[in-house]
């Protein structure tokens, strides 16, 4: 598109067809479209009326453009928030002061909390990724007890009312069962995005018939097959279904994911598809020599020695079966309740650093640095509607809890210890 600009007849045809041109979310727009957009059509005010919708503190993605500026843009604001309830746009304001957001319902009941780790006694994680963390062992007691005080003051945990949301798909697949999985694969795109065609044909077939059978809808199982299938027509053919799926769902919680395929290879309820059952060939026809060569059979190999079970807290998970999902994934969303776990695991990534630094006191060569942080952390705290609870992992400096203190108050800033 950018090299489509440069050409003057594209422009001509383009600003002929669409006078007019609203981009959403625009501090995402790639940041080599958008100069072009502001070389070619709003600083020489030639191309059509372009309206720019979004907030630059909410870019966070690495090749948007965040915010866009020149002088033939007029600045219109906002200036409210019909989201959230005005403890939470209370602190929203603190962390952002020049842009003030009133509230649609003054009286609206809300809560912000703070929870962090600072007296826990023991030794936190090292390394570039994790230092200053707590094991991680230790976190997921920390969550689950804080789930426990949240739940018993109000919360409700079902996932159409509460985001728990974490920094990175590993920490998340530690919390939810499926880390084998998630150390398999290269790209986690792979398995979350169901891109790998093992994980695809497991999660979005297999996982679905058996849920339906148990529950009783086999009209509901025979469609997750398709057409193309031979059906049950006699009595035998629907002992045979319920027996073999029997044996799969056994299976499922006691077997590995090759001992499942295995029993489809034999049962073909369902058949495996033909790209799984090649890859399942090659398997048996290479080398174990060989095999390791290679990067998508060795995927494989590794991928059949993981426990099942993983694969079903994997569905739950992408699905949207749980109340979990990572920072970057809830971008425009909103939920009655958020809880923020704030840890380390990604280098890009330094909450204690960031509370540091604000307001803006950052060395000259970190802004790209403080900006990923507070975006990511406005972001998260912007999403609730009425709840909005912060368990920090990560130790924290007395500056930052002093940063913490200013923006949630004092008394909502305190310190959790569950194995105390």
């Amino acid at each position: 598109m950018v090299a489509l600009l440069e050409q003057r007849k594209f422009r001509f045809i383009l600003n002929a067809r669409f006078p007019i041109l609203f981009i959403d979310e625009y501090q995402d727009t790639n940041i080599n479209f958008a100069n072009s957009l502001l070389q070619h059509f709003i600083s020489p005010e030639t191309g059509p009326l372009i309206g720019l919708f979004g907030d630059s503190w909410q870019k966070i993605y690495g090749d948007g453009s965040g915010l866009i500026e020149d002088k033939k843009l007029k600045y219109i604001g906002k200036e409210a928030n019909f989201r959230s309830a005005k403890s939470i746009v209370d602190v929203l304001n603190k962390i952002r002061p020049n842009l003030p957001q009133s509230v649609k319902d003054v009286e609206a009941i809300g809560t912000v909390t703070v929870y962090h780790s600072n007296d826990w006694v023991g030794t936190r994680r090292g390394g570039s990724h994790w230092k200053g963390d707590l094991p991680i062992e230790n976190a997921h007691v920390f969550l689950e007890r804080l789930r426990q005080r949240l739940s018993n003051e109000g919360w409700d945990f079902s996932t159409d009312q509460t985001k728990i949301l974490m920094l990175t798909h590993t920490v998340l697949a530690a919390e939810q069962n499926y880390s084998k999985i998630a150390s398999t694969f290269p790209y986690n795109d792979l398995f979350i995005k169901k891109e790998d065609p093992h994980i695809s044909f497991l999660v979005d077939t297999v996982e679905p018939m058996c849920t339906a059978f148990q529950s009783g809808y086999y009209g509901a199982m025979f469609s997750v097959i398709g057409t193309g299938f031979d059906y049950i027509r006699t009595i035998e053919d629907k002992k045979a279904w319920a027996r073999d799926m029997r044996s799969l769902i056994k299976l499922r919680e006691t077997g590995t994911i090759g001992e499942v395929l295995d029993l489809l290879k034999t049962t073909h309820r369902p058949r495996l598809p033909d790209t799984v059952q090649s890859t399942e060939a090659k398997l048996v026809e290479t080398s174990p020599e060989d095999i390791k060569e290679s990067q998508k059979l060795s995927q494989v190999s590794k991928l059949r020695e993981i426990p099942y079970k993983e694969i079903t807290a994997l569905s739950l998970f992408v699905n949207n079966h749980t109340p979990f999902s990572t920072n970057h994934g809830v971008k425009g969303a909103e939920f009655e309740n958020v809880l923020v776990v704030l840890g380390r695991g990604w280098n890009q990534y330094n909450w204690n650093q960031f509370f540091d630094w604000f307001p803006d006191k950052y060395p000259r060569d970190k802004a790209d640095s403080y900006e990923r942080n507070r975006n990511l952390f406005y972001v998260a705290c912007s999403r609730p509607k009425k709840r909005l609870a912060l368990l920090i992992t990560q130790e924290l400096s007395e500056k930052s809890l002093d940063t913490l203190s200013s923006w949630f108050g004092a008394e909502n800033v305190i310190s959790f210890a569950p194995d105390k």
